[in-house]
């Protein structure tokens, strides 16, 4: 009996290779978490889609009750990101903030809002905003999204300047103007290994 298929709708996360003839891709979908997508090498030119890092489309893949892995059949790119890796900020951002996202356990209720999250980073680093800044957003709206006070616990207990500078990110469209922010970041992460449940992902 063949086993069931889906699809999907996704941004992939990361990729790695699995033995000589598979590459496992991380796929964040808006609607099933993360999966794990086993998928074949060809060596035919023309024979295989290339799917790489932010890469968002549709996935169709056989999913078996017994298995970790889902085996991918076809694939349609919606979207490529590929102007961000020719800036090296922002795609260490994006990386990031993807690590993230692959280290900790999605919510059913969060899918959605964790998806729109990244769409939304990646976009800002795509277009050349300021990727500290889009950083330090996604970082906080995450953490605010997994219900943790973030606000109270964290940003109001910061000086008066740097609780200034948040506020501006915060609550203002994205500069292209690239400003150094790792005071704040660096902040923000200690809070995050302290005092919540989130892994900043390795």
């Amino acid at each position: 009996m063949p086993s069931p298929e889906f699809l999907a709708q996704g941004i992939i996360l990361g990729s790695e290779p699995s033995g000589e003839k598979f590459v496992i891709h991380s796929l964040l979908t808006t609607d099933q978490g993360i999966i794990s997508l086993l998928a074949r090498r060809s060596n035919k030119p023309g024979r295989q889609v290339g799917i790489d890092l932010f890469d968002e489309g549709e996935f169709r893949f056989e999913r078996r009750p017994d298995s970790r892995y889902a085996f991918l059949k076809e694939t349609q790119i919606l979207r490529k990101h590929a102007h961000i890796a020719h800036r090296y900020k922002a795609f260490q951002a994006a990386a990031r903030f993807a690590r993230l996202i692959r280290a900790n356990p999605i919510p059913i209720e969060n899918q959605e809002q964790i998806y729109t999250l990244l769409k939304r980073g990646l976009e800002a680093w795509e277009t050349h905003k300021d990727s500290d800044a889009a950083l330090l957003k996604c970082l906080y709206l995450y953490c605010r999204n997994e219900g943790y006070p973030i606000r109270e616990e964290w940003a109001m207990r910061l000086p008066s300047t740097e609780y200034s500078r948040l506020a501006k990110i915060l609550n203002q469209p994205l500069e292209s103007s690239q400003y150094d922010n790792n005071d704040l970041i660096a902040s923000l992460e200690t809070y995050l290994e302290r005092h919540t449940h989130i892994r900043l992902g390795s």
